[in-house]
């Protein structure tokens, strides 16, 4: 094993279809430049997906890699703010957030 990266895991889940299609788009808009602070302060990787397979559910999920613990608390603060101003703009959705930090043990491509 090489390097261990620290990656942070959120999923949100939401009532409607309405409300995961604004965060959707809220993150299409904004993501690409969060990544781009977040690669500044040391983030290796980020992915906003949709969970399909759960039917009748409306679920998204995000995924960061960071190079080290110091990386990971400096990121750990712009997503914060990033996250607060979404949550202004998501407005009275208020998606169920569960959250998951991790050591990356194997990551094979």
């Amino acid at each position: 094993m090489g390097e261990s990266n620290l990656m942070s895991y959120n999923t949100f889940n939401f009532k409607t279809e309405d409300q995961i299609l604004l965060h959707i788009r809220l993150w299409e808009d904004k993501g690409n430049s969060l990544f781009e602070k977040l690669k500044q302060k040391g983030c290796t990787r980020y992915c906003y997906d949709q969970i399909w397979n759960k039917k009748g559910t409306y679920k998204t999920s995000t995924l960061f890699e960071c190079k080290s613990p110091q990386a990971y608390k400096d990121c750990q603060k712009a997503i914060d703010t990033f996250r607060q101003s979404l949550m202004k703009e998501l407005g009275a959705i208020s998606p169920v957030i569960e959250s998951s930090r991790n050591i990356i043990l194997e990551d094979l491509r």
